[in-house]
């Protein structure tokens, strides 16, 4: 089994440096490589491979004027081959299947304000390693990290993340790892989601929507006129950003949190947990519940329920018939 772990970093001057330069760089080759990709394509019908791709990358790193590529951690730089791979042959696939309408890829822009890497963990060297209050990477060395619980298993990968407020991350992959089981209850119980109460259940439970958003709409609404004043490019527009992008940050770490605990506490109390939401497609195309949706998190909810339920020797059910009816909780 596969987990990710996530803990904020703190890079030094020299480590942030290191971090934007290889931002640079993978960015740089998915776009120097799609762009191939689409001259191949327009003058001679086929489709570059990724073991091509890679052989070029080689090549071109030697190139004068190319020189800086390997500045960057190199996995990093495959990676973003194989990513580049994935999402070109994801839409020719997604043209022979009429159900699916997968975008055609869109080059990088530096003024994104997500960026990513991802680093392979060499199992020899032992390229990743993890300790109480640091972290070691490739290219970076040691890096300050709020290691806020354990890791499990074997490290496969890491991906070094910056989000819009600033404040940069780090995704440890990890395979091998066994979650130790939750004690069985011997219970069942129907899970109905809603807009004002989130989750009612069988039981008769009910836990009310924390509204995360809403309560935050007048700041949200405030902090984006004044982003909407400042000129474009300044530091100050920037500056501007940063706040709007830390109060959203904040919405989302209250839901999450919020959801993270409601799935935790269902899964340890029950076995089999079936989930009906056959109202949920008629809300989301009810007018009026257009703006409430977002704020719920059913998706996030449904899917935490999942895994939660596969690591922990649980059980979920689909009810798609309002027939049908588990046994209340004993």
């Amino acid at each position: 089994m596969e987990k990710q772990f996530r803990f904020r970093i703190y890079p030094n001057k020299e480590q942030e440096m290191q971090i934007q330069k290889n931002f640079g760089c993978v960015r740089f080759v998915y776009n120097y490589y799609l762009e191939k990709r689409i001259y191949a394509y327009q003058s001679e019908k086929r489709i570059l491979s990724t073991n091509e791709c890679g052989r070029d990358l080689t090549a071109l790193k030697k190139e004068s004027g190319y020189e800086w590529l390997a500045e960057a951690d190199d996995n990093s730089l495959r990676y973003v081959l194989r990513d580049l791979d994935f999402a070109y042959k994801a839409f020719f696939r997604s043209l022979k299947q009429k159900n699916q309408s997968t975008g055609f890829p869109k080059f990088k822009s530096k003024r994104e304000t997500r960026q990513s890497y991802k680093s392979k963990n060499n199992i020899v060297r032992q390229s990743v390693e993890v300790y109480e209050n640091k972290i070691k990477l490739p290219k970076l060395g040691f890096v300050k990290c709020r290691m806020s619980r354990q890791i499990e298993g074997r490290i496969l990968s890491a991906t070094v993340i910056q989000v819009p407020s600033g404040k940069y991350f780090v995704s440890i992959c990890c395979t091998d790892a066994q979650p130790k089981p939750f004690t069985k209850t011997n219970s069942k119980v129907e899970v109905h989601m809603g807009i004002k109460i989130l989750v009612s259940l069988s039981d008769g439970q009910q836990f009310e929507n924390i509204r995360a958003f809403e309560k935050s709409r007048k700041k949200m609404s405030r902090l984006h006129k004044k982003l909407s004043r400042k000129t474009k490019g300044s530091r100050n527009h920037e500056k501007a950003r940063i706040k709007l992008a830390r109060a959203h940050e904040k919405v989302a770490n209250q839901r999450n949190d919020f959801l993270h605990k409601l799935t935790t506490k269902l899964v340890k109390e029950f076995d089999v947990i079936c989930i009906r939401d056959e109202l949920i497609s008629e809300k989301i195309k009810s007018k009026k519940h257009l703006k409430y949706v977002a704020d719920v998190g059913w998706g996030t909810l449904t899917q935490q329920l999942e895994y939660k339920s596969n690591w922990y020797g649980k059980e979920i059910l689909r009810l798609d018939s309002p027939e049908v009816k588990p046994e209340k909780s004993a």
